[in-house]
């Protein structure tokens, strides 16, 4: 089937298309630092920005636990990404230096605390 310019007059333009604010992520997560947001792509909430300091954060207790969904790793260590089972805190993901991303499903909003330098 072919579309003519009279079947693709109902249609948007192009240029409403073009944002690529809409399309591709804001990584915006500083140097030296660990983020997460509620969102996926970096979009959302950012619900959490740790410094390279070696220690758990505990990020349930500040009212973030289990809405941590995508990350960005800019600290220069290993961060690893906890969660509180009730008794003992649970390694969910190790995330590297560099590292970006969404977690994977099976630790998507469960994170209660990240630890760098893991």
């Amino acid at each position: 089937m072919v579309l003519t310019s009279s079947a693709l007059a109902g249609t948007a333009p192009a240029s409403a298309y073009a944002d690529a604010s809409v399309l591709k992520p804001e990584w915006t997560c500083p140097g030296g630092t660990f983020c997460g947001w509620d969102g996926y792509d970096a979009r959302g909430t950012m619900i959490v920005q740790q410094g390279p300091e070696c220690r758990l954060h505990d990020i349930g207790s500040a009212g973030n636990g289990d809405r941590l969904i995508s990350y960005q790793n800019r600290t220069g260590e290993t961060v690893g990404l906890y969660n509180w089972t009730g008794t003992q805190w649970a390694l969910l993901a190790r995330v590297t230096d560099g590292q970006r991303g969404n977690l994977p499903l099976s630790a998507i909003r469960q994170t209660d605390a990240v630890q760098v330098c893991d």
